[in-house]
This record gives structure tokens, sequence and C-alpha cells, in this order.
């Protein structure tokens, strides 16, 4: 900066006598070369070049006496400079040095000293706001942590600083003007002089200038001497900072910081679904401003932000924190403020074997049961073995703390169920997510003492789905006569926990509504029950692919299909290692497969995706069709093996017409997002993404726990089942379905054939469905045969229950029907 400012210095003049122009360019150029030298060699070159060319066009500026705005503007290059003496100068201005006049007694130093005081005193009142809001969040939520308020801001400032890109030039520019300004009120209090001489003295003095003012030869040997000496000092000072610095950037890089925080959500364990796990958790907090989530990985910071920012990252308004570190160990925990957290949810390790999962699981949990963590706060596991899941609550010591979730039986059973509902895994995930309606549990008072019919009925913002018992046990559907206790919660999709409250009287007070005799009912209901699987015909099945989900699907297919059907597996993995793992299955679960016998069909790695052995298959002859993503493989691969053998399917040669084949409908696990695309446009929508409902399911379950036993009951299918119908179904013999129908009049006329509940219909023409709304049928399928079901062609919980709306045969409702001896 001193050689910069000699630049634009006159031949034999000291730095003092430039006029206050040039030294206001000189500091600017300071100020530049401060903040270029975060910018790299180039930058400063550019400012170099700056100085040099001020020199060059110094004649513009005349020396000493006072030049009007008008003589600038005219071009004061005919002008010659002046040098004036230093009481000359003294007389102007009341200072040393020359000056330009702007007029009414403002000199150009005075608008530059004034804009750089104004400028310092506007950032401190941007800061200290700043400083108290932090103040109070940390009184609220941090202080009984037993940090200080200093280790919080210097974890929030260091947060900032490597989060926002313009960090290390403000706080740069801010340190260069509190230095200039703290200084120049300094030396205008203790040896006097205007405010701006003041700036202009402590500016020459913060190069490193000793010379400044001195004629001899000795002093200015002296004074070069000690700035040379100064300039080591420098050097050496500047390295020491700068490995500190150093040491700390890396620190900060590696996730080794601690974090400060109170009343946030820690994620342990970083999984493929970790993406879709916080984005479903920033929709959950959007309505509150946003959370804070920290993610303690095990694998180093760098990578989890990569990863986690490899693509479109929605968070709602949230912040993600990453840190590296080991769930299982006391003091990473303690690095993420685990006491402090509001929910800390434990990811499974999905590379590892389902019990070795648990296993490192549950070493995470019992770390934190030996610090009773988080001190006010839920605890949230994701169990791969259903057997495990007794053992987790029961380890931990408080099981009203811990919520275990068995994610892998749901989406297996989800596959299952969908084999004969087409459609229904895109209606359980617009129920798991926080896109539209979600479940909400609350007592009314209101409503205590109602039958469950009329509390159905008074809710034109809600569909009520069943109540939650005072000892937390879920009863969906519980049935139309059922009386709502007190302490009970009634249980209902609503589009937030704010948006719904029971009306003052049921909908029907009033209304002239059909009415069915108790005999026709009875025959509608019966002609409803889905009839017993002992009765059913053998069915063939298909199974391409091998995971830890096989066992749940098995099971659940045991319940489904009749006796004497068989189950075919085609994987790359060794038969006798295939059927060592169901033996175990069976006898972990106690369930013995006796509806159908297991045939295992040996492909070589490398064939899996052939023509030739997908032909071998003859795949028309199955019923039912489904493609696990192969666990030996990443997602990523999963998705292409499992796309390959579809499209390899589909294509195939159709058999002949002596050979009764089936429709290609097959159900599909899926774990990328881009997947659903892909498999669309081939045709396919009968799929179940795996990742997107491990996560919405973990999400809803940290947002309120009793969400969890609605997840169990759902899916169980022991109480209740979830069934596509059409409206003409609930109709009598001979009975003409209207041409309109509002919501309330479908579900009234549906709960008068049994416990049977409207949950959804399909969205009316004009919201984004086919010709005359409905949804579509696949190739194959006949008109009874609900195809292609999905969210835009579905509408849960209408906003509108009372006005009707055109209903066309190809409409559908969505039903939860009450099981019944000899149900499915």
């Amino acid at each position: 900066a001193h050689a910069l400012a000699a630049c634009v210095a006159p031949p034999r003049q000291p730095i003092e006598a430039m006029p206050r122009p040039a030294l206001g360019a000189a500091a600017a150029l300071f100020v530049a070369s401060l903040l270029s030298a975060s910018l790299g060699p180039a930058a400063s070159l550019e400012v170099a070049r700056a100085g040099i060319a001020l020199r060059g066009g110094y004649a513009l500026v005349r020396w000493g006496a006072p030049v009007s705005t008008t003589e600038v503007s005219k071009g004061l290059a005919s002008q010659q400079p002046s040098l004036v003496s230093d009481s000359e100068s003294k007389s102007a201005l009341g200072v040393d040095g020359p000056h330009l006049s702007l007029g009414s007694g403002w000199t150009l130093h005075h608008v530059f000293g004034a804009i750089i005081y104004f400028a310092f005193f506007l950032a401190i009142c941007v800061i200290v706001p700043i400083v108290l809001r932090e103040k109070k969040f940390f009184d609220d939520h941090v202080a009984g942590s037993g940090r200080t308020f200093w280790q919080y801001m210097s974890y929030r400032f260091t947060d900032w600083f490597t989060v926002d890109g313009y960090a290390p030039s403000l706080v740069l520019l801010f340190l260069t003007l509190a230095l200039i300004v703290t200084g120049a009120i300094a030396y205008a209090l203790l040896v006097g002089g205007s405010p701006s001489h003041a700036l202009w003295r402590i500016f020459v003095w913060s190069t490193g200038s000793p010379a400044e003012g001195e004629t001899t030869g000795g002093g200015r040997f002296l004074g070069t001497l000690v700035t040379v000496c100064g300039l080591i000092i420098l050097s050496l000072l500047l390295g020491i900072v700068t490995d500190v610095f150093g040491t700390t950037m890396r620190e900060i890089k590696q996730g080794m910081s601690p974090v400060i925080e109170g009343g946030h959500i820690v994620i342990c364990g970083y999984s493929e679904c970790t993406r879709c796990l916080l984005e479903e958790l920033g929709k959950a907090r959007e309505s509150e401003g946003g959370g804070v989530f920290v993610v303690l990985a095990e694998q180093d910071k760098e990578t989890t932000q990569a990863n986690l920012t490899g693509g479109t990252l929605d968070l709602s308004g949230s912040r993600v924190i990453v840190r590296s570190g080991n769930p299982s160990v006391m003091r990473d925990l303690g690095q993420v403020s685990a006491g402090s957290a509001e929910k800390i949810v434990i990811l499974a390790d999905t590379s590892l074997a389902p019990e070795d999962a648990d296993a490192k699981s549950m070493r995470t949990l019992l770390s934190l049961r030996t610090k009773a963590w988080p001190t006010n706060g839920d605890i949230v596991v994701q169990c791969c073995s259903e057997s495990n899941k007794q053992l987790f609550k029961k380890s931990y010591g408080d099981e009203e703390k811990v919520e275990v979730v068995v994610v892998g039986n749901i989406v297996a059973k989800l596959m299952a169920a969908s084999s004969q509902q087409h459609g229904l895994a895109g209606v359980f995930s617009m129920m798991l997510g926080f896109d539209g309606d979600e479940f909400y549990c609350e007592e009314w008072r209101d409503l205590v003492g109602c039958p469950f019919r009329e509390a159905v009925f008074r809710f034109p913002d809600a569909v009520a789905m069943g109540v939650l018992t005072a000892e937390g046990e879920c009863k969906l559907n519980p049935g139309w006569d059922y009386t709502i206790q007190e302490g009970e919660k009634v249980i209902v999709l609503a589009e937030d926990n704010d948006t719904y409250e029971p009306s003052d009287e049921p909908w029907y007070v009033g209304m002239d509504l059909p009415t069915v005799s108790a005999a026709k009912a009875k025959d509608i209901a019966k002609r409803l029950r889905t009839p017993r699987a002992s009765g059913s015909s053998p069915q063939k099945v298909l199974i391409i692919g091998w995971n830890s989900k096989i066992g749940p699907l098995l099971g659940s297919l045991e319940s489904m299909l009749a006796e004497g059907s068989s189950v075919d597996i085609y994987s790359p993995r060794p038969a006798e290692e295939r059927k060592e793992v169901i033996a175990n299955i069976q006898l972990e679960t106690g369930l013995e497969y006796k509806s159908f016998e297991v045939k295992h069909r040996d492909v070589d790695p490398a064939k899996v995706c052939s023509r030739l052995e997908l032909s071998r298959l003859q795949h028309h002859q199955y019923n039912a069709i489904f493609l696990l993503a192969d666990g030996d493989l990443d997602h990523k691969a999963a998705d292409e093996r499992t796309m390959m053998c579809l499209t390899q399917l589909q294509h195939l040669d159709p058999p002949g017409p002596d050979i009764v084949a089936h429709p290609f409908d097959p159900v599909v696990e899926m774990c990328e997002d881009s997947t659903a695309e892909h498999l669309k446009i081939c045709g396919f929508t009968n799929f179940v993404h795996s990742n997107s409902l491990v996560s919405q399911a973990l999400a809803a379950v940290a947002e309120n726990p009793a969400i969890n036993s609605i997840y169990a009951e759902l899916m169980s299918g022991l109480n209740n089942h979830f069934e596509f119908r059409c409206y003409e179904e609930f109709l009598c013999e001979g009975e003409q379905p209207p041409a309109e129908l509002s919501f309330w009049e479908a579900a009234h006329r549906v709960s008068l054939c049994g416990d049977i509940s409207l949950i959804a219909w399909t969205a009316p023409a004009g919201s984004g469905d086919k010709e005359g709304g409905g949804v579509d049928k696949g190739e194959g399928h006949d008109d009874e045969e609900v195809q292609g079901l999905g969210g835009p062609n579905f509408e849960m919980n209408p906003k509108d229950k009372t006005t009707p709306r055109p209903w066309t045969p190809r409409d559908r409702l969505v039903v939860i029907r009450r099981s019944e001896p000899g149900d499915r």
C-alpha cells in the first residue's frame, strides 16, 4: 500500500505533502489491495495498475488552491500544479496539506471521512441486533447445556463464515474500518485536529511508513531500516496467523467443530434415504419458518455435503449442518449437542445385513442411554428386523421415549397389497408425506359421547379415520356405532393441525338422504366381502431380485394366496443360500409357508438381464410379478438392472393363442427419484419408492410419534383393508347411479353398507386426470380394475365436501373396510 501511495506522489515530495484527492485515491487503493488479497494475484496486479494509472492522470488536480466543481467538469488538464506552503494550507484548511474544495466549507477529504464514519457505524447498527437476537436464542434454548455465550457465538460465526461466500470479504472490510475509525477517534481525542485529518494520519501509520516527513539522510535511512525490519516481523506474524487460520479452516471443513444448537433434529448415520428424509422434515417444519437438522455421518464432512447437495435439495427454509463422527461414540454425540436436541433419528446402515444393521443401531441407542440423551426429546429408530422391535424399546429403559419404525415390513406389505389393488402404493405415499394432507390426532371434548358416525360428518375440513385411545391403541374405522370416550383422540387426515375443527352438528342433520333397509344393506355388505383365500384358485407368483424385504413379502403372500400356489424366485444369488435364508426367516417369525411352494430359478450374475434367460421364465403365465431392487448392488445399479429386466419382459414375444396369458402388470420396487419417470415412460405405474416411503415414515413418526401405531394398523391387514371400489357397488339392485355426487353423499351411502369409511376419490374432470375424470385402465384389464391411480388423478380430503360434482362409471372410491370372519 505504501508503494502504491508512492506511485501517485510527485517526485521528491513526501507523502504528507500530497493533495487530499490523491491521498483519498491512495486510501481507496489500500482498501482495494486488502480486498484483492482474498481474490488472488491477478486482482492484486489490477490494483497496482490502477495506482500507476492514477499517477499518469495526476495533472488533472491542482495543488493548493481551491477548485470548483465547474472547473473539474470542464477538465483540469490545462491547469498546472502549483505548490503552496504549509502555512498557506493551514490557513485554508486548519490542517496540514492542500485540499480540493467542494463548496460550502466542505472539502473532498471531509466527504470521504464522513462516508467512512457512516459506513462503520452503519455496520455496528447491523451487527448489534444480530448479537442481541442470538443472545435471546442462547438464553431460551442453549443456556442450560453448559456452553458459554462466547462459545455459542464462535460456533455461529464459524458456521456463517464457511457457508457464506462473501463472509471473508465482509470480515476483512469491517476489520479495516474498525482499525481506522477507532484509531482516528482515539487520535482526535488525544492529539486533536479534525476527525477527517485523524482518519488520514491513522491510515498513513497503518501502511507502515515511519520515514514520513523526514528530510535528512540519516532519518530516511533509519526509517527504511525500521520498515524492512517491520516487514520481516510482519512476515513472521502472517506465517503464524496463516498456519493457525489454515488449521482452523481445516477443522471446520472436516466437521470437527462442535454444534451449539437447541431444539434441533439430529440424524445419526447416512444412507440413501437421508436426502428424502431431510426434505420431508423440511416440509414438516415449513409452517414454523424452518428447522435445524444436524447430520452425524461416519464419512468425512465434505463427502457427505457433496452427496446431499449433488442434486436439488429443497429444505423449505430449513438449514442442514453436517458433522463427521461415529454416532455410537459419546464425544461425537456431544459434538452435535445430542443432549439438547428435540428429536434424534437413528438410521439403519443399509450396506449391512439386517441383523448387523440393527446391532449397529443398538450401540448408538445404548450410547444415548448413557446420559439419557436427549434430555427433553424423543428417539426414532429405523429397525430392519421385526423381531428386534421390542428389544430396541426395552434397551433404552424409557419405552415412551423411543419409537421403532420397521419400514422394510411396510414396503413389503405394500407391494403385496399393490398386486391386488393397483395404485395402492400411491395412495399410501400421499398419506405418509407432508406435501398435502397428513395424519393428526387431537382430543375434542365436544365429541365425547358421540358415535363415530356423527364425528365423521362433523369435520368439514378433514376426514376422520379412527380414534387413538388413552392407552395409545390405534383403532382405525372402529365402527359407526363406536362411542368416543373421554381421553381418546380423533385421527384425521387434514392439511394442517390448525385447519380443522368439529362443527356444531353433523352434516346430514336436516338432509333428505336416501335410506337402505337392513336386509339390503346386509346383501351389499356380503357382496363387498372378499372371498376366503382357501376358496380361490391357486396362483403363480414370480419374484425377480433379492433383498432384505423377501421375508416380509413372503409372509404377506402367505396370508393372500390359496393353498397349492407357487412362488418362483429369479436371482443370481446361489439357490442354497436363498433356501437357508428363507428357512431362518420361518424359524424367526414362527410362520410356516403352507399356502405356496417356493421354487428357485438360478441365473448367472452376468446374464440376469439377458433376453434369453428372461424368456425362459414364461412370465405371461404368472398371476403376479414382483421386482425387488437387488440388495447386492448400490441403488443406482439396482434400478438400472430393474429397468432393463422390465423392458426386456415388456418386449418379449407374446405367447401362442393356446396359452392363457395374464396381463403384465408388475409391482416394482425403485430406489431413486429419476426411476419413477423412466417407469412412467415405459407405461408402468404400479411401483413403490422404497427410499421415499422410508423417509416419509421416519419423518412423520419424528414429528408425531402416535403416527407409528397408525402405520402399523394400516399395513397389518388384521382389522381393516384398503380397497378401491365403484360407487355402483354400494347401490341396491336396479338402482341407477347418480350423474352428480358430493363427497358427503358418497360417504353417507358407503356408511349404510357396513363399517366402511370413505377417505378419498378420483379427482374431478379438469384437475389433471383423463377425460371424464377417473383413472386409466391398462391394456388387458377389465372395467372393474383400477389402473394407474396416482397423485394427479386422486383427491384426498376434498376441500368442498358438500357441492356435487359429475360422476362417471370410471370414477373410483378409496375406502377402508373393517375385516370380518372369512376375509382375506
